[in-house]
This record gives structure tokens, sequence and C-alpha cells, in this order.
């Protein structure tokens, strides 16, 4: 059974948090259960049948480990486009109800949106752990082993590795997010990867394509699958290397060590992602989101290099 053989302790739990950090105890506990809970979740089969894990906790978990900023979401994608993700989320919060070794994890849900509350004899964090269950991904996932972290070793078990998202993929996301709100961990994310070795190799061409086209389809949406996003905005580049007014910084401090300031963290994002500003002819055009060009775009989705798309004939 996981966790029945782990040798955590309390003063161990509370040394997962850099030292001299705001991030308190309550966070360490979170990012400890969240992997029990995503080992889990691959033991009953959940993630790589029906689910792709994808977002900033996918980051830290698979790409950045100890090095990268704090997570306190998880984030999926659906493996099939015509699943009923409303029913497929009660079905993960009904495997989600469960204790595994030292935690006890309890969902709850409130307007569409599922959450869990983790218990534990270590702490037990104010903060839930938010459940998102989105479309699938249009690039075939990969499954990555987790970042060996020292804690890993008091677990008892051996992480499984993850069907995730394409790194490019969620980093074109983060992008096309940040086209419409401001929010400082897409931001802490995007210069992270492109900072850090072997991951800043990522194939910028790609990026920037998706990109476009996630900007296309949040303004437009695309079948029933993918539907259009709060307050869409076409991708301006003058618009997005501009100045913030206000940063959405969701407690960035208590998440990342040391914390980033944002104005700098905002100047090193234009600079290593200047090549946003360099859109082809085809990718300026999906940036204007022009509603008329839903059968090009189709058609570039489903040429993508690695497309998860090519085989569904939804349209």
């Amino acid at each position: 059974m996981i966790g029945a053989n782990h040798t955590l302790t309390p003063g161990y739990v509370a040394r997962h948090a850099p030292a001299g950090s705001n991030i308190g105890l309550d966070i360490a506990v979170l990012d400890i259960a969240e992997d029990f809970l995503l080992a889990h979740l691959v033991e009953r089969e959940v993630i790589g049948d029906l689910l792709v894990f994808k977002g900033g906790t996918a980051l830290r978990k698979l790409y950045a480990g100890a090095q990268g900023r704090f997570s306190t979401d998880l984030d999926f994608a659906v493996t099939e486009p015509t699943v009923d993700r409303t029913a497929l989320a009660e079905l993960v919060a009904t495997e989600v109800g469960t204790e595994i070794g030292p935690f006890r994890f309890e969902p709850s849900e409130s307007r569409g949106r599922w959450q869990v509350r983790v218990t534990s004899s270590f702490a037990d964090p104010t903060i839930s752990i938010k459940i998102d269950i989105g479309p699938p991904c249009w690039l075939v996932p990969e499954r990555r082993p987790f970042v060996p972290h020292d804690t890993h070793r008091r677990y008892g078990f051996e992480l499984p590795p993850l069907v995730v998202v394409r790194l490019e993929e969620i980093l074109a996301e983060k992008i096309a997010r940040l086209t419409r709100i401001a929010t400082a961990r897409d931001a802490s994310d995007l210069v992270w990867a492109a900072t850090t070795a072997p991951h800043f190799e990522f194939s910028t061409q790609l990026v920037r394509s998706l990109a476009m086209l996630k900007v296309w389809v949040d303004n437009h949406g695309l079948g029933p699958a993918w539907q259009e996003a709060l307050a869409p905005r076409p991708f301006e580049p003058d618009a997005w290397f501009s100045p913030r007014a206000r940063w959405d910084d969701e407690q960035i401090g208590h998440l990342a060590h040391p914390p980033p300031s944002l104005s700098e963290l905002e100047t090193e994002m234009h600079h290593l992602y200047s090549w946003l500003g360099d859109l082809t002819e085809e990718e300026q055009r999906w940036a204007r989101a022009n509603a008329r060009d839903r059968s090009d775009v189709l058609r570039a989705l489903r040429s993508l290099k690695g497309s998860a798309m090519a085989e569904w004939h939804l349209w």
C-alpha cells in the first residue's frame, strides 16, 4: 500500500521548505501530499488512461524538482475530446477521497470546481489543493519520471513516471494566458524554463506557433472540447511586451524562493521571450484571432509535429 512504510517525521517535513524562505509548513505538507496523491492516481489508472498531467505542479514535479517554485494546484488534460469532464471530475473526486500514508484527502465541490483538503499528523494546511480538468493536449504527451528529491527517500515507495503534457505546450499555454491576464506564476515558470538547462533547449518555433494557435482558440473555441476563455484578447506584441499595470501575484512570494521582484521578473521575461515579437506571417494571422481563419487553424493543429489531433475527426 502506498505510503504504509513511510519514515516521514515532523522535523523532516518542516525541512522540506527552503531554509529562510517564506514557504511555510502548510506548503511543504501539500507538496509532499501531492506526491502521494499522484502515485495513487497512477495506481488507480486515472493518470495515463483518463488524464494527462499538466501545469505548474507538473513543471515542479517532473522538470524542475526542488529548483522550481511550489504549486498548490493539480491541473490535468483529458485523454479524449468527447469525454464528459464534469462526470470525470466527480470520478476523480471519488478516487482522491481517501487516506494515503500519513495524509487524509477530503474532496469538496463548489460552483463546479473541486478542491481537496489535506490533513495529516504534521499539519492541517489552510490552503486546499485545487483540481482542474481541462480539454485534451494538442501534442502527444510523454512519460516522465519525478525529478529526484531527498524527501522521496522517506516515502517508503517508488514514485511512478507520469504521463505529462509536453514542455513546449505547457509554456505556450502560459504565454497565451499572459495575453489576457498578468499571472505572476506563469511569468515565473516561463523565466525558469528559459534559464534552466537542459530545458532551455525547447523549440521556440514550436512554442510560438502553439501559443498563437492557443490565442485563437481562446478567442473562438474549437468544437465541444475547447471553449472560449474568459475575457479573451488577440496577441499584440506591443501590448504583451508592455509593463503590466498590475500583476496577479497569487502569493508568489510564498511559493518561490527567493521571492521574485515582479518588475524584474517582467523585464527578464520580456528579454528571454523577445522572439515572440518575430511572428511568421501565418502566426500573425492566428494572433489576430479572426474567426474566419477556423479552417486554417484546424489544418495547422493537425499538421503540428507530434500532433495528437491528427487522428481526431470532430469537425
